[in-house]
């Protein structure tokens, strides 16, 4: 095993598995297509890096393979600007890929082929997680993913979670259940119920269906806001998304119409990061969620998660180009 190490001073880390992305270029079913596209990604390291783009310092927890597959992903953080003193490469342990298949059986959408099982980042453990690193740091971001990969992923998410708790940092937590790693709703439930007592939330109508079973959206929020929570945001797709907070206001932005969808995928990471960045540069909720939209339409435009993840000038010629295009309420 080997692992690099420097001290640095970060606003945000996440942990979580990062993988290499074949994508169709084609669209269609996989067994047809020729030609795929090589790229980097992982929901973790796609808001990382969607927050180095806007200025934050960023950094993961995670392992690779100590493979070419492996390399290209910490050579790819690196470039981005994405702290990667704290990934590990296994060398009894292979980097997880994906396939993405596009606009089939569903225009417009994307499915996902993972082969994941027993990849290097299955193996993170609380050991992985260092307790100064996560202190060098403003805030963490975890999701939902990692803790269903393994009971060890799972455990070292936790003590990321426990360690920012008792130290007052800042947590903000994205729901994003994949039922294809969890398999079971009650599972999932009661293993990410605890996260929930966050400083933001994301997530969706979907995940809130599993979380909060039978409740109506605003009652599912409620309960997440009971438990500390200052914003939970909920995303609806092409129909945009709403944002709750403490106070009780209600904030929503409508999603741009975007003439050229190539691939959906990423989306949801980039309005994240975005949403963030604005916040956490003093701008209001109103305000974020629209940043966050535009930089969800800019993600959708391109075949690859984090490549069109854009930067304050990127957003504001988008937002400039579309004025009248988004309705707040």
């Amino acid at each position: 095993m080997k692992q690099t190490g420097v001290s640095v001073k970060l606003d945000f880390i996440s942990v979580g598995e990062v993988m290499v992305q074949f994508n169709a270029v084609s669209p269609g079913p996989l067994r047809y297509v020729k030609y795929f596209e090589v790229h980097v990604a992982g929901s973790e390291a796609n808001m990382l890096i969607g927050l180095t783009k806007l200025g934050f310092k960023t950094g993961i927890v995670t392992r690779v393979g100590d493979d070419e597959f492996g390399k290209l992903i910490t050579n790819f953080l690196r470039g981005e600007g994405v702290d990667v003193s704290r990934v590990k490469l296994d060398d009894s342990a292979p980097t997880g890929i994906y396939f993405i298949q596009r606009h089939f059986p569903v225009p417009g959408e994307s499915t996902v082929f993972y082969y994941r099982h027993g990849s290097a980042a299955s193996r993170l453990s609380p050991d992985d997680v260092d307790e100064e690193y996560v202190l060098s740091s403003r805030g963490v971001i975890l999701t939902g993913i990692t803790p269903a990969l393994s009971s060890s992923c799972y455990t070292a998410v936790d003590k990321m979670y426990r360690i920012a708790k008792s130290s007052g940092l800042d947590i903000v937590f994205d729901t994003n259940i994949r039922m294809k790693l969890w398999r079971d709703a009650s599972k999932a439930r009661s293993s990410l119920t605890p996260f929930l007592q966050a400083k933001i939330v994301f997530t969706n109508p979907k995940d809130l269906e599993i979380l909060f079973p039978s409740q109506p959206i605003k009652e599912a929020v409620s309960n997440i806001l009971d438990r500390g929570c200052e914003i939970v945001v909920v995303k609806l797709g092409d129909k945009g998304a709403i944002a709750y907070d403490s106070k009780g206001n209600e904030h929503r932005v409508e999603a741009f119409k975007i003439p050229i969808v190539e691939d959906v995928i990423g989306a949801g990471d980039a309005f994240n990061a975005a949403f963030l960045a604005s916040v956490y540069r003093g701008m209001t909720v109103d305000q974020a969620l629209l940043y966050a939209a535009a930089a969800g339409a800019l993600v959708v435009t391109v075949r690859g998660d984090v490549e069109a993840q854009p930067s304050w000038r990127d957003l504001n010629a988008f937002l400039e180009s579309f004025k009248g295009g988004v309705v707040l309420r």
